[in-house]
């Protein structure tokens, strides 16, 4: 069957929009809006993380490397960090600061800080611009905790 035989097209197809985010008023327009909001969908998870005692100023690790020499890359366009998350072993008390950053510690850039207080886990709505190409990094300041995990996502474009 060809799609010549059907009278009826996605153009042709009026679309309620009144209880969603999009703007479209056809289906053929909803669909191709939803394939845009795909292709800037938020990127997998990065983590960092550093097993026993963590404190004042230590660096977070990617895979056993300290994030501030060689953080987790910047690989997609118009990238945003949309999201903080971080967990650990015990009840603490410390602010997280992340950067981005060339490798090996050049033009550290503090893009933002979440604050943890009292728990074992939390997570942040964030919006940190971050350019393509740069690494990030995790550093803990203004306290102490034990066997962190912490984690980043972004949101951009491919």
């Amino acid at each position: 069957m060809s799609r010549d035989r059907f009278q009826q097209t996605a153009e042709s197809t009026p679309y309620d929009n009144s209880d969603c985010d999009l703007v479209a008023e056809d289906v053929k327009s909803g669909l191709d809006e939803l394939c845009n909001v795909v292709n800037t969908s938020a990127s997998p998870g990065f983590s960092f993380g550093k097993a026993s005692n963590v404190n004042n100023g230590s660096w977070l690790q990617c895979e056993t490397v300290p994030s501030n020499k060689a953080g987790r890359y910047v690989y997609i366009n118009n990238a945003v960090v949309t999201r903080v998350f971080i967990s650990s072993e015990t009840i603490s008390t410390y602010d997280i600061e992340v950067y981005s950053h060339e490798g090996d510690s050049v033009n550290l850039t503090l893009l933002g800080t979440v604050s943890i207080v009292a728990v074992r886990g939390d997570e942040f709505s964030v919006s940190w611009s971050v350019t393509t190409g740069t690494q990030l990094a995790l550093k803990l300041v203004n306290g102490s905790g034990k066997n962190l995990v912490a984690g980043l996502e972004l949101q951009g474009t491919n």
